[in-house]
């Protein structure tokens, strides 16, 4: 079995460790948000292709998967890493005949300190799967929806957020605007008791109900824009109504 992995990005480069940590993959696809990004990248096994973003990232996962040559495709962002121990368990994974797709479990490491609690804590993501098993949906927070039997590989994909807070600001409004879109589009009207509460809500459950406190200043900052992530879309979802 033949192993795609792909990086979605539009970054100014890409992290030669994490190419690095792919080199187990028989092809590694980079799909950028546009042709103006000029990436010098020696590995052989590389592919740099051109997709806009044009506020739909299912759209540039299912692009991938329409250019992946493997059978199986291994979806990683710009800004992770693939520990050895993961990549062993996903060459095995892939020979095994009983499962379709497999959850990984994301690890967040600020200032290689893991987060070990709140809602990111002990996430599981959908990111390996075999190429006709299925495609992705919604434009952001994407679900990969597999037809088949899924599994889990124990060893964690590491999530590198040494500069989280800026790049979680740069991406609020992004990711706002698209999810207060689809508040619209599904709706769900506008409340004054949504855009108060819920970011409350939110803050208590990271910090409080599911111990961010224990992760220290970094679990603060966690929860508090993960609050600043939900009042944020409601801010968007009034302005579309204007």
């Amino acid at each position: 079995m033949k192993l795609s992995a792909v990086i979605i990005t539009n970054g100014p480069e890409i992290n030669p460790l994490l190419l690095k940590s792919l080199s187990f993959a028989d092809e590694i696809i980079i799909v950028i948000d546009g042709p103006d990004r000029k990436y010098k990248i020696s590995n052989v096994k590389c592919k740099i292709l051109f997709h806009p973003l044009n506020s739909d990232f299912s759209a540039q996962r299912n692009f991938a998967l329409e250019k992946a040559a493997g059978d199986w495709v291994l979806f990683v962002d710009d800004d992770e890493y693939v520990g050895t121990e993961l990549g062993r368990e996903i060459c095995e994974a892939i020979q095994n005949g009983h499962y379709s797709g497999y959850y990984l479990r994301r690890q967040d490491v600020v200032f290689h300190q893991p987060l070990l609690h709140g809602e990111t804590g002990n996430i599981k993501i959908l990111r390996l799967g075999k190429r006709h098993a299925g495609i992705f949906h919604r434009p952001v927070h994407e679900t990969w929806q597999i037809n088949g039997r899924v599994g889990e590989i124990l060893s964690p994909l590491y999530h590198i957020k040494d500069h989280f807070v800026s790049e979680f600001t740069s991406r609020m409004a992004l990711y706002g605007q698209i999810d207060s879109k689809i508040l619209v589009s599904e709706h769900k009207p506008f409340s004054w008791f949504r855009l108060f509460i819920y970011p409350l809500a939110k803050f208590k459950q990271n910090y409080l109900f599911k111990a961010g406190f224990l992760d220290g200043t970094a679990g603060l900052f966690q929860a508090y824009l993960l609050a600043v992530q939900s009042l944020s879309v409601r801010v968007f979802q009034w302005e579309q109504r204007k």
